[in-house]
């Protein structure tokens, strides 16, 4: 195994995956960076989600393995929230192009 999967671990990702999300699915209540609120929601949940990712490394998870499983989670939550609190409709295309990376990177992290 590449890396111990320990319950802070997996809090870890969790936290670097869930902040990073929220904070993108924000950035549209920021109004081109003119709201004070959802900025400061922005920013700080970027912060806390790159904290998390530092956490990470510094346990000994391999950068290359960090940030792939990451973006894939981030990229997921967005497409949730999208849906969910913006009344998004996710194109199959999109679906399946991020059912793809994950079956991509599933491979790699594995070889």
């Amino acid at each position: 195994m590449m890396f111990n999967l320990s319950a802070g671990t997996i809090v870890l990702f969790l936290g670097a995956a869930i902040f990073q999300a929220v904070g993108v699915s924000v950035l549209p209540l920021t109004q081109g960076m003119t709201k004070p609120v959802p900025i400061v929601v922005t920013f700080v949940c970027y912060a806390v989600g790159i904290w998390c990712m530092g956490k990470l490394i510094a346990s000994g998870i391999d950068l290359g393995v960090m940030v792939p499983i990451i973006t894939l989670m981030v990229i997921g939550g967005a497409i949730v929230i999208g849906i969910f609190a913006y009344g998004e409709t996710p194109s199959m295309m999109k679906l399946g192009l991020l059912a793809g990376a994950t079956l991509l990177l599933t491979f790699a992290t594995t070889a």
